[in-house]
Order: C-alpha cells, then sequence, then structure tokens
C-alpha cells in the first residue's frame, strides 16, 4: 500500500507516529510523512511539506486569534487552531500534491490534523486518526471532524487501559503500543552513560511557553535531592538563560528522549503526552509541572490516577523537592507505575497495527 502519514509539524505531534510509519516501511509498503522538511533527515522515512514553508508558531498563533469565533467557549481556541487554521493549510497542501504524485491509498492523520483528514475525504481513500494526547480521542474528534466535514473512522489509541477515561464511547478504537522512537541524528551525553548516582531528567518539552523561571526552579531543587541532572530546553532554548547552575547539572538544547528515560530515576517535566507516555512505558516515576495547550489534562488525569505528583507554576518554595522525593521514594507509587508499564507492554506493538491496517484497509 502506499500510506500517507500526516501530524501537525511539531516533535510532540510528529515523533509518536514515527515507530508505526517505519513498521509500515519495514512491511514493504510507500510510506510519506507529511509535516515539515524541518524533519527531512531526522525520520526515517521521506518528509513532504504540509503547511508553508517558514510557517511559525507565532505566525498560526495569530491566525488562530482572529479564527476564534465564541470567546467564551473554554474550546475557542483549539478549535480556532486544529479546526480552522491548520486545515487551512494543509489540505489545500495535500490535495495539491496528490494531484501530481498520485493520492496514497490510505492517510494516517494525528487526531488533531483534521486537514489531512478533509483531504482524504474529497480525494476518496479513507483516513485513519492517530491520537496523541490522554484528553479522550472522541472528545476531540466530536468537536473538530465536524468542522472540516468528515466522518469519525478508526482511531488508533496508544493510552493503555487504566489511563482511559471512564464512560468512553464505542469509537472504532485500534489500540497500539506507546514505542519510543530514537533520533539518529542526536546522541546521548557521554556522561550519562558513566558514573553512579540519582539521576534525573528535566525537560519543558520543545515548546516550553518561554517558562525559564518555571524551570530554573525545577532544576535548583531537584539538584538537591539528585547527583546527576540532565535539562533539555528544548531546540530554539538557549541554555544560558538559566543562568549559573550546580556543577552536577548538565544543559542541553535536544536529547534522545528514548534512551535518556531507560537511565534515569526520575523525570520533572511538562505534561506533554509524550513525555508522559515515555515514561509510563519506561516505568520512571514523574513530576509535572503543565504549562499549556493540553498538559493540564494530562497532568489532571496523572493525579486522579495517581501516577505522579503535579506542581502548579505558583506552588510554594520546596515543592519540586516534595514531590521528587516522593517519586524516588514512595513504594506505592512505583507499584502503580510498574503496572502500566506491564499494561503497555502487552498493548499491539507498531507492526503488529500495521497488519491490522493491512487486513481492514487493502
Amino acid at each position: 500500500m502506499k500510506l500517507a502519514f500526516a501530524a501537525i509539524p511539531a516533535f510532540g505531534h510528529v515523533l509518536p507516529m514515527v515507530p508505526l510509519a517505519e513498521a509500515a516501511t519495514r512491511a514493504g509498503h510507500e510510506v510519506t510523512f507529511v509535516a515539515d522538511t524541518k524533519f527531512a533527515g531526522r525520520l526515517p522515512v521521506p518528509v513532504l511539506q504540509g503547511v508553508p514553508e517558514g510557517q511559525t508558531l507565532a505566525d498560526v498563533t495569530v491566525e488562530a486569534k482572529a479564527a476564534m469565533l465564541d470567546r467564551d467557549d473554554p474550546m475557542a481556541w483549539p478549535k480556532a487552531l486544529f479546526g480552522v487554521v491548520m486545515p487551512r493549510h494543509t489540505a489545500p497542501r495535500l490535495l495539491a500534491a496528490w494531484a501530481d504524485d498520485g493520492p496514497p491509498d490510505v492517510v494516517v492523520h494525528e487526531a488533531l490534523n483534521v486537514g489531512a483528514a478533509k483531504a482524504a475525504a474529497e480525494t476518496g481513500i479513507p483516513a485513519v486518526a492517530f491520537h496523541i494526547g490522554l484528553a479522550p480521542a472522541e472528545m476531540l474528534l466530536a468537536m473538530l471532524a465536524p468542522m472540516v466535514g468528515v466522518p469519525i473512522g478508526p482511531v488508533i489509541d496508544p493510552v493503555p487501559p487504566t489511563c482511559q477515561r471512564p464512560g468512553r464511547s464505542s469509537l472504532d478504537r485500534l489500540p497500539i503500543r506507546s514505542v519510543a522512537w530514537s533520533d539518529s541524528t542526536t546522541t546521548l551525553p557521554a556522561w550519562l552513560s558513566r558514573g553512579t548516582g540519582v539521576t534525573a531528567y528535566l525537560t519543558l518539552g520543545t515548546v516550553a511557553f518561554e517558562a525559564v523561571d518555571v524551570l530554573r526552579r525545577s532544576v535548583l531543587e531537584t539538584a538537591e535531592r539528585c547527583e546527576r541532572v540532565l535539562v533539555a530546553v528544548g531546540p530554539e532554548g538557549d541554555p544560558a538563560a538559566l543562568g549559573n547552575l550546580p556543577a552536577h547539572v548538565h544543559v542541553e538544547r535536544y536529547v534522545d528522549q528514548a534512551a535518556v528515560l531507560g537511565r534515569v530515576d526520575v523525570v520533572i517535566h511538562h505534561g506533554g503526552t509524550g513525555t508522559v507516555l515515555g515514561c509510563l512505558a519506561a516505568g520512571v516515576p514523574q513530576v509535572i509541572t503543565p504549562q499549556g495547550a493540553d498538559q493540564f489534562l494530562n497532568a489532571e488525569r496523572l493525579a486522579e490516577l495517581d501516577l505522579g505528583s503535579v506542581v502548579d507554576n505558583d506552588a510554594e518554595p520546596g515543592a519540586v523537592a516534595t514531590a521528587v522525593e516522593r517519586a524516588l521514594t514512595d513504594p506505592g507509587l512505583r507499584a502503580r507505575t510498574d503496572a502500566v508499564r506491564s499494561e503497555i507492554a502487552a498493548m499491539p506493538d507498531p507492526a503488529e497495527v500495521v497488519a491490522v491496517l493491512e487486513r481492514r484497509l487493502s
């Protein structure tokens, strides 16, 4: 089959889908990934430009603000961004590309990228959504799909059963194991492979909402408890912005997070879904300091399940240190985290999901 994978062109939206795209390639299918050519050379498949060249987060933010309708609606922002602005750019580009090179047989689109689903519907080819959040997939699709006039089809869902919210609908759900993907263009810091001591990893993701003060507070309080601390400030982040730090704190822009998670004892992060599921899959306890987007929903869900601690931006001094201490010493938290790790390990891996798609769609 000829498959097109399509995601909003940001690391947290693209990377969760890469293991499935790679598995499809290994199974002999022709695969392209629609995102942004900044990912070309990083992904193991060809990349097609899915948005205007040079488009930035600031650009789409301005457009989304102008597209917001009912500003009293708490979902006005995601509706404008994912239901209006991104489809405005994505659908025409895909239709033009497919007119030149021929359409794929199947489109696998990130659930928030409904512009790709719209292009598939207009071309008459099947589309399968790939859910990347802990927020209910049915809630997001029920909100966004009608905005572009597409039906809700099958949904590939990496959220393990324990983390699913009660009362979910009878969505055509295809479970998939959350598999971390390692970017071959990055390497682990050499020091991380040497020495001993309690090791912490801190990140606010690749879109850090300029929360430098929050990250610095977390770093300093974590460094009081852990002998080795790795900080990732994001590809566009400035390590110098964190100021003077203790000698056992190591700051990088971007790291191979999949490999890092196998070498650390605790993770303090923003609550992005990829990091949440990555920590659960690796069995690493986590502390969440949510900054925006769906991170608050993710933090709320982990707190409900007592699978991690949540520290707000305005928390009292010492709150991060207390949460880190709990993550390292609470046997109940460790047992619950281990149980979900086993649950994720039992879910179908990407190769098995490719076989399901072959049976259903070829």
